[in-house]
């Protein structure tokens, strides 16, 4: 398991492989090193290894997110949404 800290943007990042999402003493030390942040006020973000192929998941999750982001351009906005 690998992390950082970053103080000046209160955000801590932790990188598990496999193995540590296997493992309860690292699953354990990971609970732990949250709570910790939390105390501090840092936000913490996890990254889990996967188990797909790298290069067509990252395809097919831009092509979602490119399909979504032009369907909520084209929509047109309402002009009675309460703001004046």
């Amino acid at each position: 398991m690998r992390y950082s800290i970053d103080e000046n943007k209160k955000l801590a990042t932790v990188y598990c492989s496999h193995a540590d999402q296997e493992s309860a003493k690292q699953q354990q030390t990971l609970k732990e090193f949250i709570a910790a942040c939390r105390a501090r006020k840092i936000f913490v973000c996890v990254f889990n290894s996967g188990d797909g192929d790298l290069l067509e998941n990252t395809k097919e999750l831009l092509a979602y997110n490119y399909q979504n982001a032009v369907t909520r351009v084209s929509k047109p906005r309402s002009r009675d949404d309460g703001a004046r």
